[in-house]
C-alpha cells in the first residue's frame, strides 16, 4: 500500500494520493477530473483496469463514490484504499485477475468544498458551503464553536424549566428528568453556538445556512423544498451530481455501484421511494444475495431502505443517487453507511424500534464505556464552565461529532477501510461476463463455409443487470458481427436475446432432495454462411453494454 489511512485527508493530501498512484501504476490507472467545484476543486476519478485485455469501456465496471455529503469523510477514505489496494497488489493473482476481467470507476470525494469546509473548520455541513434555502443568517441559534477548542459540541443551561440532570454515577451521562422531580438542578441541552437576533427572552433553532443536500438532487421521484427539503432549485441543478450523471451515462459499461455514507453501520438497497413487497421480485432477491455478502465481510446488516431504513414512509426521502441508479438505469447499487459506533459498543440498531428513556439512558452508557475502553476516554468532553456571551453561565461538553459520531476514530479507520473493501471486490466478481465458448467451422462446397459460435454469460448477474433495466429499455440487445468473409446467409450482424446469469438459474433443496426450477437461456448459438477462400481468417466480435466485447479470430479451413 502506498499511502497511511490514519487521518482524513485535504482536498490537497487526496489529490497527491491520487497523482501518486496514478504515477506508480501509468499501466493500469489514469486520473480523470469529471467537473469543478464552484469553488474551482477537482471532483476526481481513478479508472482502473489491465489495458492489455481489453479497453476500459470493453468490460464489465463496477463503479464506487463517496463524500456526496461534506462531513462523511470515512467514505472518501475507504474509497481511496480501493484505489490503492487494487493497484498496490495488481500482482497478486487475485486482484491481476480483477483488473482483466473488470473496470473500476472509483470517485472518492463528491463534495470536494464540503468536505474541505469540514476538515478546515470546526463546522459541520450537510454537502456544500453554499446557502440554501436562506441567502443569510436566519434568527435563531445556530452553531459555532464559542469556546475555541476546535469543535461543536453541546452547552447545558442550569434551569428550572429543564428537562435533564446529570447522572449521579456518571458526570458525563444526562439522563431525562422524571415526570414527577423537583428538588435538583436541571439544565436545558442545546447546541454549542450564538444566537441570531437574540431578544433576551426566548430562542428556536435556527435554519441551516448550507441546506443543500447533493443526495436529493438526483431525477428519481425528486421533490420541490417544500416536500423534500435541501433538493435544490431543479434536478441535478448542483454541478456535482450533474458531473455524476453525466459521468454514468457516457459510460454504459456500469453495471454494479457503491455509494458511501456515514454512519450506523448498515448496508441499505433499494428501492428506496416504495416498500420491497411492491418490486420485482427476481430483483429483489439478487439485491439481498449480494447484499448477504456484504454483511459476511463488514458485519454489518443488509435492509431494505424504505420497509427498514425510513422512520416516516409517508414522507420519505428522493432524489437520491442510489435510487436513480437503479430506478432509470437499472444498475443494482447499495449505499454503505459507514461506521458503527453503536454496534460497535454493544447498542441494538436493528430492527429499527423507537427506545424508551430507560433504553436511551442505558445507550448512552455502553458508549461511554466504549470510549473508556476502547479510546481510553477521547471522545467525549467533560462538562466544563463557559461565560456564553449571550446566555451567561453555561458548561459545554459532550461526545465528538466529526471523528467519533460521524466518522470512524482515526485509529479504526484502516480497519473500517479493508472490510469494506472486500465487499466491493466480491460484488464486482457478480458483474455478467460474457464469453466465447465455441467456434465451429463446416466446409460446405465451392469455397463456401458455415460458422458457428456459441456465446456464454458466466456472470452472476443476466446481461441487463435487472428486471427494472429491462422494464426501463436502459440496456441494449446484445449483438455479434462477423468480418473478413462474404455472408450468403444471416446478417452480417445479429442481435440476441439478453443471457441470464446464474441469479436467474431456478432450483432449490428440500426435504424431499433438490426441485428444479425455470429453465434460463445463459448461452445463445449462431450461424452464419460465408464464401472465403481457404485459409482466409474471419472475426467475430460480440458487443454489449454490461457484459463485455469478446472477440475470436477463426481460420476457414
Amino acid at each position: 500500500m502506498l499511502h497511511k489511512y490514519d487521518h482524513y485527508y485535504t482536498y490537497a493530501e487526496l489529490t497527491q494520493a491520487l497523482e501518486k498512484l496514478q504515477q506508480s501504476y501509468p499501466q493500469l490507472a489514469k486520473l480523470l477530473s469529471i467537473g469543478k467545484s464552484p469553488q474551482g476543486r477537482d471532483l476526481w476519478l481513478m479508472e482502473i483496469t489491465d489495458p492489455t485485455t481489453g479497453t476500459p469501456c470493453s468490460k464489465p465496471a463496477y463503479y464506487v463514490d463517496g463524500n456526496h455529503h461534506a462531513g462523511e469523510v470515512t467514505g472518501s477514505m475507504v474509497a481511496l484504499y480501493a484505489i490503492d489496494e487494487l493497484l498496490s497488489r495488481s500482482s497478486e493473482p487475485e486482484f491481476a485477475q480483477l483488473l482483466q476481467r473488470y473496470t473500476f470507476y472509483i470517485l472518492p470525494r463528491i463534495s470536494t468544498d464540503g468536505a474541505e469546509h469540514y476538515l478546515t473548520t470546526p463546522d459541520s455541513l450537510r454537502s456544500v458551503p453554499r446557502p440554501y434555502p436562506f441567502v443569510e443568517q436566519m434568527p435563531g441559534l445556530y452553531p459555532a464553536d464559542i469556546d475555541g477548542d476546535g469543535m461543536i459540541t453541546l452547552m447545558r443551561v442550569a434551569t428550572p424549566l429543564g428537562t435533564w440532570k446529570e447522572d449521579p454515577e456518571d458526570s458525563r451521562r444526562m439522563l431525562r428528568r422524571l415526570p414527577d422531580e423537583e428538588g435538583g438542578t436541571y439544565y436545558a441541552i442545546y447546541q454549542e453556538g450564538l444566537i441570531h437576533e437574540y431578544d433576551g427572552f426566548t430562542f428556536e433553532s435556527a435554519p441551516s445556512r448550507w441546506g443543500l443536500d447533493l443526495n436529493r438532487n438526483y431525477p428519481v421521484e425528486w421533490g420541490i423544498e417544500a416536500r423534500q427539503p435541501g433538493a435544490g432549485a431543479y434536478p441535478l441543478s448542483e454541478p456535482e451530481t450533474r458531473a455524476v450523471v453525466e459521468f454514468v451515462m457516457s459510460h454504459p459499461n456500469i453495471g454494479g455501484a457503491v455509494t458511501l455514507h456515514t454512519t450506523g453501520g448498515v448496508i441499505l438497497r433499494p428501492p428506496g421511494t416504495k416498500s420491497e413487497r411492491r418490486a420485482n421480485q427476481g430483483d429483489v432477491r439478487i439485491f439481498k444475495a449480494i447484499g448477504e455478502m456484504a454483511v459476511a465481510e463488514t458485519g454489518y446488516p443488509s435492509v431494505n431502505i424504505f420497509d427498514e431504513f425510513l422512520g416516516d414512509t409517508a414522507n420519505f426521502n428522493s432524489g437520491a443517487f442510489d435510487d436513480w441508479l437503479y430506478a432509470t438505469q437499472g444498475i443494482p447499487a447499495y449505499t454503505v453507511e459507514l461506521w458503527d459506533l453503536g454496534l460497535r459498543s454493544g447498542v441494538k440498531m436493528w430492527p429499527r424500534k423507537d427506545k424508551d428513556d430507560k433504553e436511551l439512558a442505558e445507550d448512552f452508557a455502553k458508549v461511554l464505556a466504549w470510549i473508556d475502553k476502547e479510546l481510553e476516554g477521547v471522545g467525549f468532553n467533560p462538562w466544563t464552565p463557559f461565560n456564553h456571551p449571550q446566555l451567561g453561565a453555561v458548561e459545554l461538553g459532550g461526545f465528538h461529532g466529526k471523528f467519533l459520531s460521524q466518522n470512524c476514530p482515526p485509529a479504526l479507520l484502516e480497519q473500517e477501510c479493508q472490510k469494506n473493501a472486500r465487499f466491493f471486490y466480491r460484488m464486482a466478481r457478480t458483474l455478467p461476463r460474457l464469453e466465447i465458448a465455441s467456434t465451429k467451422v463446416e466446409r460446405l462446397e465451392n469455397n463456401t463455409w458455415k460458422v458457428h459460435l456459441e456465446v456464454q454469460n458466466l456472470g452472476y448477474l443476466p446481461t441487463n443487470l435487472t428486471q427494472m433495466a429491462r422494464e426501463v429499455r436502459a440496456v441494449k440487445p446484445v449483438k455479434a458481427e462477423l468480418k473478413g468473409a462474404t455472408i450468403i446467409d444471416g446478417r452480417k450482424e445479429r442481435e440476441f436475446p439478453q443471457l441470464e446469469g446464474r441469479a436467474g438459474v431456478g432450483g432449490s433443496f428440500s426435504a424431499g432432495g433438490f426441485r428444479g426450477g425455470r429453465i434460463s437461456r445463459q448461452k445463445q448459438h449462431l450461424s452464419w454462411v460465408v464464401q472465403a477462400p481457404a485459409g482466409s481468417e474471419i472475426t467475430i466480435s460480440v458487443t454489449s453494454q454490461k457484459a463485455g466485447n469478446p472477440e475470436v479470430k477463426v481460420t476457414l479451413q
